[in-house]
């Protein structure tokens, strides 16, 4: 994007900037920005919740440098590398489900107040252990009351360094040896589908950790799978949905979609785990973040579980998607605990739609 990078929260006045939008950095990102003005490093990792600014400002910094930008979700990390194109200087973006295996000098993590603790835990022992021998860690947070980010850093770290801002607090600290424990953040849980007892593998961040949503409970329930179905799964997570559809009848084959590239890889891993060669070579696993695959409106039924953020952007992705890849006599079930939102908006795509309400939820079923 910028081929400079400013500090300032307006884009400076410079033709070249005039037909680049200015995209400020998160607060805890900026924090980290006016900390490390003046760093110098050959190998710098840095992640982001925002467009890499970070990492774009380190960048131009040390040009001679490896700079790296790492995201779990291919969205963010596509936003990223649009943003940053047009750099001179700009950094390298990665998408995967872990910290890229190499060393680094410098590793910079800012950490929001409002986000998934537990990942956040498992990407501060990562970055630790991704550090050369005397690299140091940076670390942010949007709150100048933070306490639970100190307490993480004194975990890993002998000597953490604690400075206090208006917007939030900064943490640095130095590697002086390997960790005392290793803590595995990989978690395992069970479900009966059809009386096969299936284990499930998850990952910090990944939908559904620890357990099976109810919500893809109820899907489960009111799917009506019949032999030889093709069926999609949108946002499959650990891809719970897409392995008891698969369980349900003879012959079933499912594509399974997601943009998080842990689910992806948890995913991958339950298929393997939990199907036999046959039924593996039934299920077929896409990351995507546009819901743009190979496809020929082959399938009979489209299955999804969408999140309650974003302002239904992904449900509405969903319902796009779910459009052009069913079959015209093809039927579509998403589970929600906000069934009004689809009746209104539903109608727009699909002739028929109609609601079925279990407990808290509603599974509803959209068709023409």
């Amino acid at each position: 994007m910028p081929k400079k990078y400013s500090k300032k929260r307006n884009p400076p006045p410079d033709p070249e900037f005039d037909e680049i939008p200015y995209i400020p950095p998160r607060p805890e990102e900026q924090l980290l920005i006016q900390h490390l003005a003046s760093l110098q490093a050959e190998r710098i990792l840095c992640t982001s919740h925002g467009r890499g600014q970070l990492a774009g400002f380190l960048a131009s910094q040390n040009p001679e440098s490896q700079v790296q930008c790492h995201y779990l979700d291919s969205h963010y990390a596509s936003l990223s590398k649009e943003y940053w194109q047009e750099a001179d200087h700009r950094p390298e973006v990665l998408c995967s489900p872990d910290l890229p295996e190499q060393e680094y000098d410098v590793v910079c993590i800012p950490v929001q107040r409002q986000g998934n603790a537990e990942l956040t835990r498992e990407m501060l022992q990562q970055a630790y252990l991704r550090l050369a021998e005397k690299g140091t860690m940076y670390c942010a947070v949007n709150t100048p009351k933070d306490r639970w980010l100190h307490e993480q850093m004194q975990a890993l770290h002998k000597k953490v360094t604690r400075k206090v801002k208006k917007t939030g607090v900064i943490y640095s600290a130095t590697k002086t040896g390997p960790l005392n424990k290793l803590k595995n953040f990989t978690s395992h849980f069970t479900a009966k589908v059809n009386e096969r007892e299936l284990d499930f593998e998850t990952r910090p961040g990944v939908f559904s950790h620890r357990r099976l949503d109810a919500g893809a409970w109820a899907l489960i329930r009111s799917m009506q799978i019949k032999k030889g179905m093709q069926v999609l799964d949108l946002g499959c997570g650990c891809g719970a949905v897409g392995i008891a559809a698969i369980c349900s009848a003879p012959n079933v084959s499912v594509t399974a979609i997601d943009s998080y590239s842990r689910a992806v890889q948890c995913t991958q891993h339950n298929v393997e785990k939990n199907l036999d060669a046959a039924e593996q070579k039934l299920f077929t696993i896409v990351q995507t973040h546009s819901g743009e695959f190979q496809h020929n409106g082959q399938f009979d039924l489209v299955l999804a579980n969408p999140p309650y953020f974003a302002n239904f952007k992904i449900a509405q992705l969903f319902i796009e998607t779910a459009l052009h890849a069913l079959k015209p006599s093809g039927k579509f079930y998403l589970v929600t605990k906000m069934p009004h939102w689809y009746e209104e908006h539903l109608p727009e795509f699909f002739a028929r739609i109609q609601i079925d309400p279990q407990g808290d939820y509603s599974i509803v079923k959209a068709h023409n």
